[in-house]
């Protein structure tokens, strides 16, 4: 009896040890970023947000200019060009700047940061990646922060990319407020 229980243990471990990894708890889990993300050919765009509302305003207001910000990498091996975004919350959405991604670079969206995408770019020196601005000029109606906007990002030959974009997390330090009875003081 002893002897079979041993086997039947031992036999339980090699079938769990084979398994392990294959299927976890974690495998579908998505980095903590505060952007969506999205792939379309060799290009990929990661963290892409709504900027938080600036000074006071707890929300953006219908006829505001809504910054979006989003870092997009090509992977491939031939250039490709963002053609357009398009989203239902706004008719006027402009692009300025850098629009065409180069071969294994990258196009910052709303940032100035320089990053190379590959280890001979940047012993070569060929690195920076381009920079862009892109605004949603005179929403339609108001958003507020936690709320997602669709959105459509258009590239010349990979094509189209849907978003589901959120407003970000504030730029700034947010100071605790006062509890109400200290207020009434």
């Amino acid at each position: 009896m002893v002897a079979s229980t041993v086997l039947a243990v031992g036999v339980a471990a090699v079938v769990a040890g084979c398994s392990a990894g294959q299927i976890t708890q974690t495998d579908a889990h998505l980095a903590a970023v505060n952007g969506d993300r999205g792939s379309v050919g060799p290009l990929r765009i990661s963290n892409a947000e709504l900027a938080f509302p600036e000074g006071e305003a707890r929300h953006w207001a219908a006829g505001s200019d809504v910054p979006l910000s989003m870092s997009i990498a090509n992977n491939g091996s031939a250039g490709d060009e963002l053609q357009s975004i398009t989203s239902a919350v706004s008719d006027d959405i402009s692009i300025e700047g850098d629009k065409v991604i180069a071969p294994r670079k990258a196009l910052t969206v709303g940032g100035s940061r320089a990053v190379s995408l590959g280890e001979e770019d940047a012993e070569t020196g060929g690195g920076e990646l381009g920079n862009a601005t892109v605004v949603l000029r005179s929403i339609k109606q108001d958003l507020f922060p936690g709320q997602t906007v669709t959105v459509t990002v258009t590239f010349r030959d990979a094509g189209p990319v849907e978003m589901r974009v959120p407003i970000g997390a504030p730029t700034y330090s947010r100071t605790a407020e006062a509890p109400a009875e200290e207020a009434a003081h």
